[in-house]
């Protein structure tokens, strides 16, 4: 990853309002985290406000189908090369849910009866569906995993979309999607959609996997919605970082870049629209943002990161001192000490601005 392809990434995304990846193991926090950020994002974006509950309650039941289905896989040799992976998209008038975890091949088919039965019903017929289901405790052998995947057809009334791509002789991954149409929109083509999105995330898995990140967040980058995010780095990804670099640095460095689009990104409809991307290499991490900003700030912003490129970590050190005592004596601010802390404390630093549909874009990559 550097500033170069984070912006081509950017602008490769720009038909979605919202998109948000993250490989990894996948627990209840994450979830809640991811769940949060989500609600902020329908609140600022509007089209989906009335929807807002229902989505969190289909991420949520997602999430469950990973926990379920994970259980099927304990035995798969691969399964920490294909740990969970959930993602939510807004593009125009449609949401969608997607999630992936790995499976043992022996299972597919009962997942498979499933999802085909759930498919073929209307919404009476899944009604109907749901009290048999309840009334006999269970609708297979696996307990009460057939019940989710009638609940999450009965709250989207959409077919759920799935698909299982071969990992070895012994397992698969398990792909599924849930599609919710705003109710202000007409339903045109849905099912066109829908698959066209599964392939958008199954495209996006497999980055994701290729270039080892972690997260990807596109979308509003306004102050309340960086918190989700920074609580989901120290929460959850630094858990499982095992490695000699310091967690503290690596959530410092994170906070900062966060905090960099969220202040000075070019605003658009109130939105600040930016791009977040946490790259896991062997040993270290790479982070990545990229957002628009007005020219009259390009100007500025160009000429401290050239001082600061040029200057050694000791003469970083000790402008990032300087700065300190003038912002805490003297309260001065705007003085740019969050990127002199980034400097200071990234192995290396890249940097661009460049141009998409005549807005100006600025891409940040450090290496912790």
């Amino acid at each position: 990853m550097n500033a170069a392809s984070t912006a081509s990434l950017l602008k490769s995304l720009h038909n979605d309002d919202l998109i948000f990846a993250y490989t990894g193991l996948v627990s209840d926090s994450i979830t809640h985290k991811i769940i949060e950020l989500t609600q902020f994002n329908i609140d600022s974006a509007g089209n989906f406000t009335k929807l807002k509950n229902k989505i969190s309650f289909l991420m949520a039941e997602c999430y469950q189908n990973v926990a379920r289905h994970g259980k099927y896989s304990a035995e798969v040799n691969t399964l920490s090369d294909y740990q969970g992976a959930f993602y939510v998209r807004s593009v125009k008038d449609c949401f969608f849910i997607a999630s992936a975890n790995s499976v043992t091949n022996d299972v597919i088919p009962s997942i498979k009866e499933k999802l085909e039965k759930v498919n073929s019903l209307n919404a009476d017929e899944l009604r109907l569906l749901q009290k048999q289901v309840l009334a006999k405790g269970k609708l297979s052998d696996r307990g009460g995993a057939g019940l989710g995947i009638i609940e999450m057809a009965r709250r989207t009334g959409r077919k759920i979309s799935y698909d299982f791509a071969p990992i070895d002789s012994r397992s698969s991954l398990f792909f599924i999607q849930l599609t919710i149409q705003s109710p202000d929109e007409q339903p045109d083509k849905e099912d066109e959609k829908a698959e066209s999105s599964l392939e958008h995330m199954k495209g996006l898995y497999a980055k994701m996997r290729a270039e080892n990140l972690v997260v990807l967040h596109k979308g509003d980058f306004s102050e309340n919605s960086v918190l989700p995010i920074i609580h989901m780095i120290e929460k959850n990804i630094l858990r499982y970082n095992d490695l000699k670099i310091g967690k503290q640095k690596l959530y410092n460095v994170s906070v900062e870049m966060l905090q960099n689009i969220s202040m000075h990104a070019s605003k658009t409809d109130k939105i600040n629209e930016g791009l977040f991307i946490l790259e896991h290499h062997d040993n270290n991490f790479s982070i990545g943002t990229c957002n628009f900003i007005s020219e009259e700030n390009e100007k500025g912003l160009n000429g401290l990161l050239q001082t600061l490129s040029k200057l050694t970590k000791m003469e970083l050190n000790d402008l990032y001192r300087e700065k300190l005592r003038l912002l805490i004596d003297e309260k001065v601010v705007g003085i740019g000490i969050g990127l002199i802390y980034i400097f200071r404390k990234s192995q290396s630093v890249d940097y661009l601005f460049s141009e998409s549909d005549s807005r100006k874009l600025f891409s940040l990559v450090v290496e912790v």
